[in-house]
C-alpha cells in the first residue's frame, strides 16, 4: 500500500512539472531587420520574430516612429506604434497578414506610445501548428503622475484578441490606475490563451515613483 502511494505521489509531481496539454514549442529562427523590405512597413524596427508553423515561414515586426512634432505652432506632439505580420511566398518576397496601427496626436504634454520591451512572444498553446503572436503597449498623453492605456494584443491567424486597460502606478502609498477589460473574443478561444495572456498582462505597466 505504501508503494502504492509513492508512486500517485511521484506521478502527480511528474504531470504538474510537464507543460500545458496542447501545448508545443515553436522554434524561432533568426531574425534580421533588412530580411524585410522597408517600404513594407512605417516607422523604426524595435523588435521582430521569425519562425515557421505550417502556413510556412512567418516574421513579425514591432516598429515605432518616436516622439514627433504634430504642429509646431500649436506646440503639440505626437508619435506612432505598429505591429505587421508577414508570410513568406513562393517567390520569396513577404505577404502582409495583418498589420495594427497607433497613435497620440496633437499632445502639449508627454508623449508615450511604445511596446513593453521584451513583450513579443510566438507560442502555440493549443498544438494545432498554428502560431500566436501575443505582445502588449502603451501609449498617452499627459501632464502629471497617473496611469496610461494599456493594450495586450493576442493573435492567432488573423483572430485578433484582445485585453484592454490601464497602467499601474504607486507612490508611496498611492496607487492609481490596473483597469483590465478582457474581450469577450476570448470566450471562443482554448483556455489556455487567456490564461497566457492574463500572465503577460500582469508582467508589464506596472510603475513605482519615489514617495
Amino acid at each position: 500500500m505504501k508503494y502504492q502511494l509513492l508512486i500517485i505521489i511521484l506521478f502527480t509531481a511528474l504531470l504538474s512539472c510537464t507543460a500545458a496539454p496542447g501545448e508545443t514549442p515553436v522554434p524561432l529562427l533568426e531574425f534580421k531587420p533588412g530580411m524585410i523590405n522597408k517600404k513594407l512597413y512605417k516607422g523604426q524596427i524595435k523588435d521582430g520574430k521569425r519562425w515557421k508553423d505550417s502556413r510556412g515561414e512567418n516574421i513579425v515586426i514591432l516598429t515605432e516612429t518616436g516622439v514627433y512634432w504634430s504642429s509646431v505652432y500649436d506646440a503639440t506632439r505626437g508619435a506612432k506604434l505598429f505591429a505587421y505580420h508577414f508570410i513568406k511566398t513562393a517567390d520569396s518576397t513577404y505577404k502582409e497578414v495583418w498589420k495594427i496601427n497607433e497613435v497620440v496626436e496633437e499632445c502639449a504634454f508627454e508623449v508615450r506610445c511604445d511596446f513593453f520591451s521584451n513583450s513579443l512572444t510566438i507560442t502555440d498553446l493549443d498544438g494545432d501548428g498554428i502560431a500566436e503572436v501575443g505582445f502588449a503597449f502603451a501609449k498617452g498623453c499627459r501632464s502629471a503622475w497617473g496611469p496610461e492605456e494599456k493594450k495586450l494584443v493576442f493573435y492567432e491567424g488573423k483572430d485578433l484578441y484582445l485585453i484592454k486597460g490601464t497602467t499601474t502606478v504607486v507612490k508611496g502609498n498611492e496607487k492609481q490606475g490596473g483597469d483590465k477589460q478582457v474581450e469577450k473574443k476570448f470566450e471562443e478561444a482554448p483556455d489556455a490563451f487567456l490564461e497566457f495572456a492574463n500572465r503577460q498582462w500582469n508582467k508589464f505597466g506596472v510603475a513605482k515613483t519615489a514617495k
